[in-house]
């Protein structure tokens, strides 16, 4: 199996982090009614599209907020499909 070059390694590393705060920028940005809708929609979304797939039901699924990340994150990068969920990102430094 071929090696990873160190400097990509940093880079997936570097990326990670960024999503990550993109993630937590845009949650920042919600009201708490706001999040708390998000995850409920993200989480039944999820667990519907899961038991739509041939052999898909499943006992256990990930923790809500692994969920809610995800699809944060997704949106985030087809935000010309997924306007308002990056129209309530707050700016940088601004999260906590």
């Amino acid at each position: 199996m071929p090696e990873i070059d160190e400097r990509l390694l940093r880079y997936f590393a570097i990326r990670e982090v960024e999503r990550s705060e993109s993630v937590a920028r845009t949650l920042a940005g919600m009201t708490e009614r706001e999040r708390r809708l998000v995850r409920e929609a993200a989480v039944m979304g999820y667990v519907q599209g899961v038991k739509a797939v041939p052999g898909g039901h499943r006992e256990t699924f990930p923790p809500d907020a692994d969920v809610l990340y995800q699809v944060v994150d997704a949106c985030l990068h087809f935000d010309d499909l997924y306007p308002v969920m990056r129209s309530v990102t707050t700016p940088v430094g601004m999260a906590e």
